[in-house]
């Protein structure tokens, strides 16, 4: 067996290497909870070591386009934090901290950061929603060499 062709149909070591840089470049780019694992078990990839080829295939050419895709196209929803989830969280935070700063004479001050991956025609309007609702807030541009 080369590491080009596979005689048994299953993934060949290229691929799976390729698979695995694939993995690191999803995490720089679309988050740490980014996994190649939990994306190939939606697709019906439980077993590594008996991947098919084609399915090593379709793999790597989905993860390559959303690792390659303009910023504006973003990650499966699996990896996203919903609104919903969000404000619930920090409710729970706060509720959390409520009893603590009952007990505390001095008031605290508590700072959420949340990072946003939007097309450049949206931050004009989410600037505009921001600045309304008095948020303090920082725009990052990706600059690629």
């Amino acid at each position: 067996m080369s590491t080009q062709i596979s005689n048994d149909g299953k993934a060949t070591e290229r691929q799976r290497k390729y698979i695995g840089v694939l993995s690191s470049q999803g995490k720089e780019k679309l988050g740490k909870d980014f996994s190649i694992r939990k994306l190939a078990s939606q697709k019906g990839i439980n077993d590594w070591d008996a991947m098919s080829m084609e399915d090593a295939n379709r793999l790597i050419k989905e993860v390559k386009e959303m690792i390659e895709s303009p910023v504006e196209v973003k990650a499966p929803a699996e990896f996203q934090v919903s609104e919903q989830d969000l404000i619930k969280r920090i409710a729970e935070k706060k509720e959390e901290k409520e009893p603590e700063a009952s007990q505390s004479p001095v008031p605290t001050t508590h700072t959420y950061m949340i990072q946003l991956i939007i097309p450049e025609d949206k931050l004009l309007p989410l600037s505009v929603v921001l600045e309304a609702m008095r948020l303090g807030y920082i725009v990052l541009q990706e600059v690629r060499a």
